[in-house]
């Protein structure tokens, strides 16, 4: 049975006032009765904002059923670490229980939605595009403004490590130039994380030149300030959601013939992982990742290293080898 929104629970309050209020005073429980930490509190702020613009971006707001907990769940896989995505959930699944202990819903959506599980080791789960791949990628994008528009933004995945929340988020005003480069700012998972850098590759430098000029000429339509917009009919103008993203991706590597556990969170592996094989050092490609934590720049070495020069290449047993 299709669960009923918050919206439609509570009247005719829309997210932003009477959702709004519900997890103002969520939170105020979990702080004041619960004895939540207010680091505790603080995560649960973040999980649930982040929620609540998913359900914006892709028009879910009105229909909270468990599928959409689940495909928010999808959501958060493909960009987060089991772990993050364990504590998003965590603060979906705490607002929703306490929802219906309080009485504004009669049953959770977000109930029978499982955890993720944590990795068993620490290869990244979805592969890295290839050369040949990547290349085939960005050759199916044309010449027409769609295809200027797609090649922008898989150049700024597979050349700038560019994530779909930050290609989503992505103003026009974001592009500048320090030096003689130009270089985007970027605001990274965390919506309170600071803006960071970077930076375009100077034979890149043109593809998104080009986008822009185009770009600029959809001010007076939709988003005056998003950098990539939707170019439909329904929603000509519009900032690109992170579904759509996606979707341009996938389609993108359909036509290139791309196969494999391949999402677009790839095309962002696939640029770390080409910089540190061109012998990128590490704080160079942390600089780049924009990961906050070393180990995870350096998890990205140990794999690389772990099939381009394994332990397995130096074991000989033929007679006259050293050590033999």
């Amino acid at each position: 049975m299709a669960m009923r929104s918050l919206e439609a629970t509570i009247g005719t309050k829309a997210l932003t006032m009477g959702v709004r209020g519900l997890i103002d005073d969520w939170l105020a429980y979990c702080r004041d009765a619960d004895g939540a930490s207010p680091s505790t509190v603080e995560a649960y702020r973040k999980g649930l904002q982040v929620f609540t613009d998913w359900l914006r971006d892709t028009g879910l707001a009105g229909t909270v059923t468990p599928a959409a907990i689940i495909d928010y769940k999808g959501w958060l896989a493909a960009a987060y670490s089991s772990q993050t995505v364990n504590l998003r959930l965590s603060a979906v699944r705490s607002f929703y229980r306490w929802c219906v202990v309080t009485e504004r819903l009669p049953v959770s959506p977000a109930a029978s939605v499982r955890g993720a599980k944590r990795p068993k080791s620490g290869a990244h789960k979805r592969d890295a595009l290839t050369n040949g791949e990547v290349v085939g990628v960005l050759a199916t994008c044309q010449t027409d403004l769609a295809g200027i528009r797609d090649r922008a933004i898989l150049t700024l995945m597979s050349y700038c490590g560019l994530r779909t929340i930050e290609i989503h988020r992505a103003n026009v005003g974001n592009l500048k130039t320090q030096g003689d480069r130009l270089v985007l700012e970027v605001q990274g998972k965390g919506h309170t994380s600071a803006d960071q850098v970077v930076v375009i590759p100077v034979d890149q430098e043109p593809v998104i030149r080009q986008w822009v000029t185009h770009r600029l000429t959809f001010r007076e339509h939709g988003d005056s300030s998003a950098l990539f917009i939707s170019l439909s009919r329904r929603s000509r103008g519009a900032r690109l959601t992170t579904r759509s993203i996606r979707w341009i991706v996938k389609a993108r590597y359909a036509a290139a013939g791309v196969v494999g556990n391949k999402t677009t969170h790839s095309l962002r592996h696939s640029a770390i992982t080409n910089a540190i094989r061109h012998g990128a050092s590490p704080m160079q490609v942390q600089a780049m990742a924009r990961h906050s934590s070393f180990d995870t720049t350096l998890g990205y070495y140990h794999e690389v290293a772990r099939t381009e020069n394994p332990a397995e290449d130096f074991i000989r047993y033929e007679p006259g080898a050293v050590g033999v």
